[in-house]
């Protein structure tokens, strides 16, 4: 199963030059699953202080284009996050996109900074409060939107409920990223699940810079690909079958102490 992640220019547009290019190449890798970074569309809305719920609604247009043109890119599943508004609050949502079904809602971001250049606690809600397993393609994937990946027992969770992919749609910093690598091969370790991870990367419009570095990880922590800015794109052959093997092995088959 070929799947691609990604590091994208931080103010992407819709139908841009630089979506187009995007597109050529993965067209060319025909991945059976492409995963984007956390709302690839436009600026990073959570830099700012103060929300602003015209400017979010505005968000919410922008990432409605850029879905409307996912098949630009010829793969057969594509996954990242949007945000919208689910029962009236501001949400982070992963969805799951074929040219069958369209973008089908998968899982809301739960947790949430709140420092410089990441006031999410500010933009965002919770939503529905799941982690669960979904269908992506021929793969049971579950998500962990950036943040949610350092807290390692939903993680461990998905690899309990049969996922074999967990995909972890970012948009950090550059300092962080060792701490960042830690954390998704320590989620590859504890679920026995493939890690694939895509980020926004280099300075954007405002100034912020994203560290870029998108990752796919084997079921035992070990990096099978990275991209750079040289080369913003990575596809590697997975084989699903290795993740049964490591859910069977140690850590994995660890029985889970309840602590009352």
């Amino acid at each position: 199963m070929k799947v691609g992640v990604g590091e994208l220019a931080p103010d992407l547009e819709p139908g841009s030059t630089a979506w187009q290019g995007i597109a050529e190449r993965v067209r060319r890798e025909r991945p059976a699953l492409f995963l984007l970074g956390e709302m690839p569309f436009g600026s990073w809305i959570a830099a700012g202080e103060v929300a602003d719920p015209a400017r979010f609604d505005q968000l919410c247009l922008l990432h409605e284009r850029g879905l409307a043109g996912l098949d630009d890119l010829g793969a057969g599943v594509v996954l990242g996050t949007r945000p919208r508004r689910h029962e009236g609050r501001p949400v982070n949502e992963g969805f799951v996109w074929t040219k069958e079904t369209g973008a089908r809602a998968a899982h809301a971001k739960q947790y949430f900074p709140d420092e410089r250049g990441y006031h999410e606690a500010r933009w965002f809600e919770a939503g529905e409060r799941h982690f669960r397993v979904v269908e992506a393609g021929a793969a049971r994937a579950g998500f962990l939107i950036c943040t949610e990946v350092m807290f390692n027992e939903h993680a461990r969770r998905y690899g309990r409920e049969g996922a074999e992919l967990i995909v972890v749609p970012r948009a950090t910093g550059r300092e962080s990223l060792s701490r960042w690598l830690v954390a998704l091969r320590m989620a590859a370790i504890v679920s026995g699940c493939y890690l694939l991870s895509s980020n926004r990367g280099g300075r954007d419009l405002n100034g912020q810079v994203f560290g870029g570095c998108g990752w796919i990880i084997d079921p035992r922590g070990e990096v099978l690909c990275q991209t750079s800015a040289a080369s913003p794109l990575a596809f590697c052959d997975l084989d699903l079958a290795c993740v049964r093997t490591a859910q069977a092995e140690y850590p994995c088959y660890v029985r889970e102490l309840v602590i009352s």
